[in-house]
């Protein structure tokens, strides 16, 4: 037995009795909770309901709102970007480096993969990213992420940290084949594992006691074999349980000392790159640091052992609900709820069912066409039909017993059920759509504020999450994207349009022998996480936006309205659209004629304006003559005007007292009769009035 794979399998068992055998449990039963189907029963309830006689049933109130919160998860996907931190990083290469990890997200799936990984620890507790350099399809590799079974991740008991790099190590389980194993390891690990004898073969943890893992099939084996001592599945295959540790171990090791002070590990840096460190003046030295060893292993041979050549453990994790080490989902407290409506609900109908068959009570021989075994199991029929014993005494016919009604509680017990879901899990009926009409759009955000606040902290977790596989990106890009290569990016122009970028990555530059166009390799660079709305919903979105902004008049072209638009060729439009708007307009006798009508009826206001504006001149003519010959009329002109409400357009008064106009005589005074006996007769103004002749006749 190799002590590499002694020292593997016996940290792999320590971790299991510290804490993952019981997670395994409570992850295997909340899955079953969120499945459903027949999973929220155990195998002893269902056999002690059996005996009774009544049903086990199942109303799954878990999945809908969990697959709710998934929706918020879905809804906001993440973009990562970057900006230049220090040590000669420039925005030119930090956009590069933008566009590098948006086409590596679209190699892996980046987008269902953390659909995934949120669904395992809202469901299971956690969830794991893995993260490393692939060479399956490229000599130069590629960063690969995948998804891991949370069960199958073994993190340091004694470790209380979100971080990895602050756990002492972690342990992935596998089950693989001896075709796996000689893929990923070589032909001399598997002749080993075959050479030894003493492998368990048995599928996903019967061997050593782990719970059953998720799978197509189910956990059967479908027979076995003994053959020369050891274990074979029945249909030949063997498997074989490989103990994966990645720990942190202290090392002698070269590095490069910034004049920052960082510390930078020379083993796995591009060439490039300590050049450059050295060049801005960083020292290099040999000292104590701490590095990933790596080993893999079977129970008793050792598959791998070497220095890892990465900076972190490739697991990344995500933690829902995380409080020094101890993990929780959203599917966990809401468990007794479940279990509160199964069993109130299955009671309540069995109720109902015993009703209909309730017992009868009857008399020895007072039946004709039964017996008594005959009435205990037809008794319930429809339309029974029962003939009595000639001469049967009426109290002695037989009675049916009456039924106990449903206990008094029963329903509200169901109904608190309900309640207790939305409490535990934080979705609520609005975030489902389950309120009527009858409530008010206020009311309904009001509610949706409220859930989305129950899911803040899951939703910072994921966050956090997030920033920690975005560095990891990052470092795998700079240390291992160190020789020429072109990739292609699918993005969408300004116009709209769906194209395919080229970008070359450290090409020598052709004008400037020895630099480097797009050298990844240079520089740090901060990690900038942003959500952005998934593509139907956030094109939607805008487009009920500009629509709206149109209707209040904004004068935005058509090009635009039509990029956020679901029409199947929309592209082909906006072509379309601005391919006539560079074009003569075509000749139109009908649009001629329009526009003639508008040109006359502009001409026509125009001069019906010019003849208003002469009237107005020649009535303020007319009065600036009265106040002129009678300068004592301006006080009351004004007063009339105030009290007619004419706003002044100058200093007041509104009609200021004149002066005589030179050439212009003033009227004599008109005559006063002061004799009380002979008064002055009011007809006299009907002769002079007013009026002016004189100075209209000017």
């Amino acid at each position: 037995m190799d002590q590499s794979a002694k020292a593997n399998w016996a940290r792999y068992e320590y971790g299991k009795r510290r804490g993952h055998l019981a997670y395994t449990e409570s992850a295997h039963i909340n899955e079953g909770m969120y499945l459903g189907g027949g999973r929220q029963w155990t195998d002893e309830d269902r056999e002690v309901l059996a005996e009774a006689g009544r049903p086990a049933l199942e109303f799954n109130q878990i999945r809908p709102k969990i697959n709710t919160a998934l929706g918020y998860q879905i809804a906001n996907r993440m973009d990562i970007s970057f900006k230049p931190s220090k040590g000669g990083a420039v925005q030119e290469i930090a956009s590069t480096l933008s566009k590098v990890v948006m086409q590596i997200a679209a190699n892996n799936d980046l987008h269902w993969l953390e659909s995934q990984v949120f669904a395992d620890g809202l469901i299971q507790q956690r969830g794991f990213y893995e993260v490393y350099i692939s060479y399956a399809d490229t000599l130069m590799g590629e960063v690969k992420i995948t998804t891991l079974d949370p069960m199958d991740v073994i993190p340091d008991p004694d470790a209380k940290s979100y971080n990895p790099d602050d756990w002492g190590d972690v342990i992935i389980t596998k089950w693989l084949t001896l075709d796996e194993i000689e893929a990923m390891y070589g032909t001399k690990a598997r002749s080993k594992v075959e050479g030894d004898k003493r492998h368990g073969t048995e599928d996903f943890g019967y061997a050593d006691s782990e719970t059953e893992r998720a799978k197509f099939g189910d956990h059967q084996n479908g027979g076995q074999d003994e053959v020369g001592g050891s274990e074979t599945q029945a249909d030949g295959s063997v498997r074989v349980r490989v103990i994966d540790r990645q720990y942190w171990q202290m090392t002698q090791a070269d590095v490069l000392i910034s004049q920052t002070g960082d510390i930078r590990i020379i083993e796995g840096m591009p060439q490039a790159r300590i050049d450059a460190m050295l060049a801005e003046g960083a020292i290099q030295q040999k000292r104590r640091m701490r590095r990933v060893k790596w080993v893999i292993s079977t129970e008793c041979v050792e598959l791998f052992n070497d220095w890892s050549p990465f900076q972190h453990f490739t697991p990344v994790p995500f933690f829902p609900c995380f409080r020094r080490g101890q993990t929780r989902g959203l599917v966990d407290d809401a468990i007794g709820a479940q279990q509160l409506v199964n069993k109130g609900l299955s009671q309540f109908i069995h109720i109902i069912n015993t009703t209909a068959n309730s017992g009868w009570i009857s008399w020895a021989n007072s039946i004709e066409n039964m017996d008594e075994e005959e009435l205990e199991e037809r008794g319930a029929e429809t339309g029974l039909n029962i003939v009595l014993s000639e001469k049967t005494p009426v109290d002695k016919v037989p009675q049916k017993i009456q039924a106990n009604p449903v206990p008094q509680g029963l329903d509200r017990i169901i109904e608190k059920g309900q309640q207790l879901l939305e409490q535990a899990t934080g979705i609520n009926e609005s975030m489902q759509g389950g309120d009527g009409r009858e409530v008010s759009g206020i009311a309904i955000q009001a509610k949706q504020h409220a859930a989305q606040q129950q899911l803040a902290v899951p939703l910072d977790n994921l966050a956090r999450t997030r920033s920690m596989l975005a560095k990891r990106i990052l470092e795998l890009v700079q240390m291992y994207y160190d020789q020429p290569r072109i990739i292609r990016i699918s993005k969408t122009d300004e116009r709209g349009r769906e194209e395919t970028e080229e970008l070359g990555l450290n090409q020598p530059d052709p004008d400037d022998d020895g630099s480097v166009l797009n050298d990844l390799t240079l520089g740090e660079y901060d990690v900038v996480i942003a959500e952005v709305p998934l593509q139907v919903t956030f094109e939607n979105g805008q487009f009920l936006q500009i629509m709206e902004m149109i209707g209040a008049g904004a004068p935005i072209p058509w090009a635009f309205v039509l990029r956020y638009s679901n029409l199947a060729q929309k592209q082909e439009i906006i072509d379309a659209i601005e391919q006539q708007s560079n074009q003569a307009p075509p000749t139109d006798a009908l649009t001629e004629a329009k526009v003639a009508l508008t040109q006359a009826q502009t001409t026509k206001t125009n001069n019906e304006a010019v003849a208003k504006a002469v009237e107005s001149l020649y009535s303020a003519m007319q009065a600036a003559g009265v106040i002129a010959a009678t300068p004592a009329t301006a006080p009351l002109a004004d007063t009339l005007l105030k009290s007619a409400g004419f706003q002044d357009q100058d200093a007041a008064p509104i009609v200021p007292e004149a002066q005589a106009v030179p050439g212009i005589t003033a009227p004599a005074a008109m005559p006063a009769n002061t004799n009380p006996l002979t008064p002055a007769n009011p007809g006299v103004g009907l002769n002079a009035g007013i009026e002016t002749p004189s100075i209209e006749a000017l």
